[in-house]
């Protein structure tokens, strides 16, 4: 019954079993588990020819009972069982019997069926032989599987291998790197044919390896087998035409039966357009476009690499900031300035070649160079002799245009044993060109005392926003007098930290830390949420409340649903018993802005006011335009105007052009009996400050003014 031929045992068989049971039809079919439902007949023996193959679905088939048992007969009518099986229809046969076709282990791999055009009588012994005939039939099929999956497994492996933009391969681990196979794509990588790597025939891969890159390889190589992982590296290559490529190889070793590596497999890719590309995109970001120095990522990978690879030599950078540059942005424009930065950067460069220890300059952000020198002994010293030498560079002014411009340096330092990494020693450097700014410095160096300085107010950053985000923030209130009847009027919350650690902090420097962090709006939300909690408990106290100031920041202003998230926050208290505080500089960042948030606030019923009105600059036309009821004289002046005309006179005029705007005054800060006096002489109608009453907590505050 063996041929050569696929299927021949199949055929042959079911032409034996068509005489030797005298059968009219003889059929065997597969069922895959992809179409459960679609049976494939792989041979059909039909009154002595064999018949094309095709496919039929089960359903509505007695081929169909015979997977779902261990066999089915139907020794007459089975046509009249089955009337929409259509073949069996077209046949017309009387007569069925079918058994599935098992493997070894039992997988159903289809049907084995025989029909006769007359009632049959099928006893137990032909039952046994179909079975006998099925399984064999099973394991032919099966095998056959397999040969076809595994022919269609290197089909496609090899297209793919020859359809790789690079060369896909197997070798040899010895040190020629012998090719066991080579894909097509070995031609246009390296201009040599498959077989010409193959067993060496005419060039070794080995040999292909740029000389300078050999050992990187075979070190890399080594260490990745080693660790059983993938060998991913790039090196140069040696084409057949003399051209240096570059190449990306990803490989790993196969090990045979003792766990040796014998061989390597992977694939190479040609990637020096990538290499190129990158080299000039390196060159890019490593370079100040504007001055043509190193820039910021240069100064930074090349202190980076000085720490790991050379850590006993120590730094000293210095951080450049030209004073008054904005100036020269705006006298003369933008173009003046970038002339300026150029000529500044030529200097430098200039001035370091006579100074050997200077080993980099570069331009890290706007009008701020650094200056990499080699540290000595001396710290300090070193520091202000390398700050003599800059400073001496720029002893001649510099010519822009028509103008000669003299240039002024602020200049902080800090030294690499300080700092852990490159950009540690950066940072330290720009903190203490921050606090040389903020205290109107020429020289500050980054040391010990600064460094205990940042870190307290570090911590003191990490410890509010802790206290912040856990809701640990409280709120004092202070009263507001009608200082015509010395009555409490309402009051203003005011925010309170008192920290287990740090004890009482004072606002104005967890205020400054939230502005820092970009939190001062979530600090005003809470603020406010404590408040009206605050003034629902008044009011089911005590049935009324007193109008309570809330200061609201310009973060708060920018919110898109500010007007909604204040309206869910006071929900049921009286809009008009809250006051929202805003100062005039904060109005003024976004004056449209203001317009549209004041005006939609005053249409929910808030009363607004204006803090520490007369300090900011606001233009009238917009003080008219603005929504606001309330404002509130700053401090400074209510403190000053006893003794300085000019204060009282300020004072004055703002309580009258109030008065004109049909707006009220409140006064801040009153700490005498005569300020007092005089502010309600004048005509203000509201005070409020330490004469009257300090911030209290909010049960002090409702046991003085409210019981």
């Amino acid at each position: 019954m063996r041929e050569a031929r696929e299927l021949a045992f199949i055929e042959n068989l079911a032409k034996l079993l068509s005489e030797l049971l005298r059968a009219d039809h003889v059929m065997i079919a597969e069922v895959f588990d992809d179409a459960p439902e679609t049976a494939q007949i792989v041979t059909f023996y039909s009154r002595g020819e064999f018949q094309p193959t095709v496919s039929y679905e089960l359903n509505g088939s007695p081929c169909e009972q015979v997977l779902s048992t261990e066999s089915c007969v139907f020794r007459e009518g089975v046509c009249e069982s089955f009337p929409q099986d259509a073949m069996l229809q077209q046949l017309g046969a009387a007569s069925y019997v079918g058994v599935p076709m098992l493997t070894a282990d039992q997988t159903k791999l289809g049907l084995l069926a025989i029909l006769n055009d007359q009632p049959a009588d099928y006893d137990g012994t032909v039952l046994e032989l179909l079975q006998v005939a099925a399984a064999q039939a099973a394991a032919e099929l099966a095998q056959l599987r397999i040969s076809r999956n595994l022919q269609e497994s290197q089909r496609r492996l090899q297209t793919l291998m020859n359809s790789l933009p690079g060369m896909a391969y197997r070798c040899k681990n010895d040190e020629h790197w012998t090719m066991e196979i080579v894909s097509r794509g070995v031609f246009d990588l390296t201009g040599y044919r498959p077989q010409d790597l193959i067993q060496n025939k005419r060039i070794s891969w080995a040999r292909l390896i740029h000389p300078e890159d050999q050992n990187t390889v075979n070190e890399a190589i080594e260490q990745a087998t080693l660790r059983h992982q993938y060998f991913r590296i790039a090196y140069r290559i040696i084409c057949a035409d003399d051209q240096i490529r570059w190449v990306w190889e990803q490989g790993k070793g196969v090990e045979n039966a003792e766990g040796k590596v014998t061989h390597f497999e992977g694939f190479i890719l040609d990637v020096t357009e990538q290499h190129q590309h990158q080299e000039h995109i390196a060159e890019i970001a490593f370079r100040d476009e504007l001055t043509g120095l190193a820039n910021r990522a240069a100064l930074l990978d090349h202190l980076q690499n000085e720490y790991e690879h050379n850590p006993q030599q120590d730094y000293l950078l210095v951080l450049l900031d030209l004073k008054y540059f904005r100036n020269v942005n705006e006298r003369f424009g933008l173009h003046a300035g970038d002339r300026l930065l150029r000529l500044v950067a030529q200097r430098l460069q200039d001035g370091a070649n006579n100074y050997d220890d200077m080993v980099k300059i570069a331009r890290v952000t706007g009008d701020e160079f650094v200056v990499l020198v080699k540290s000595s002994a001396e710290k300090v010293e070193q520091f202000l002799t390398v700050a003599g030498h800059l400073k001496q560079f720029f002893d001649t002014p510099l010519l822009i245009g028509e103008h000669q411009l003299d240039v002024y340096l602020r200049m902080s330092g800090s030294f690499s044993y300080r700092a852990e990494s490159a950009a540690e020693l950066l940072q330290q450097a720009s903190i203490a060109m921050y606090e040389a700014k903020q205290h109107e410095l020429n020289y500050c160096v980054f040391d010990e005392a600064l460094e205990r300085k940042v870190s307290a107010e570090r911590h003191q950053t990490e410890r509010f926003l802790q206290a912040l985000a856990q809701g640990e923030l409280s709120i004092a209130l202070q009263p507001q007098i009608d200082l015509a009847t010395g009555q409490c009027v309402g009051a203003e919350a005011l925010c309170r930290w008192h920290d287990q650690e740090l004890g009482h902090v004072s606002p104005g420097i967890f205020i400054d830390i939230a502005r820092k962090q970009g939190v001062l709006a979530e600090l005003g939300i809470q603020v406010l949420t404590k408040t009206c909690s605050l003034m629902k408990e008044w009011q089911q106290r005590y049935g009324q409340l007193p109008k309570v100031s809330v200061n609201v920041g310009a973060q708060q202003f920018a919110a898109p649903d500010v007007v909604e998230d204040f309206l869910s926050i006071c929900k049921g208290i009286e809009a008009q018993a809250v006051t929202l505080e805003i100062t005039e500089s904060d109005l003024m960042i976004d004056p449209q802005l203001a317009l549209t948030v004041t005006r939609r606030l005053r249409d929910h019923g808030f009363r607004l006011a204006i803090d520490d009105f007369g300090t900011g600059y606001s233009s009238l036309a917009y003080l008219q335009q603005f929504a606001v009821d309330i404002l509130k004289i700053d401090m400074s002046f209510v403190q000053a105007m006893i003794k300085d005309e000019s204060s009282k006179t300020l004072v004055n005029t703002i309580i009258a052009m109030a008065q004109t705007l049909g707006l009220e005054t409140i006064a801040e800060g009153i700490e005498t009996a005569e300020q007092a006096q005089l502010l309600k002489e004048l005509g203000c109608q509201g005070g409020q400050g330490y004469y009257f009453g300090r911030p209290v907590p909010p049960e002090e505050f409702a046991k003085t003014w409210l019981e």
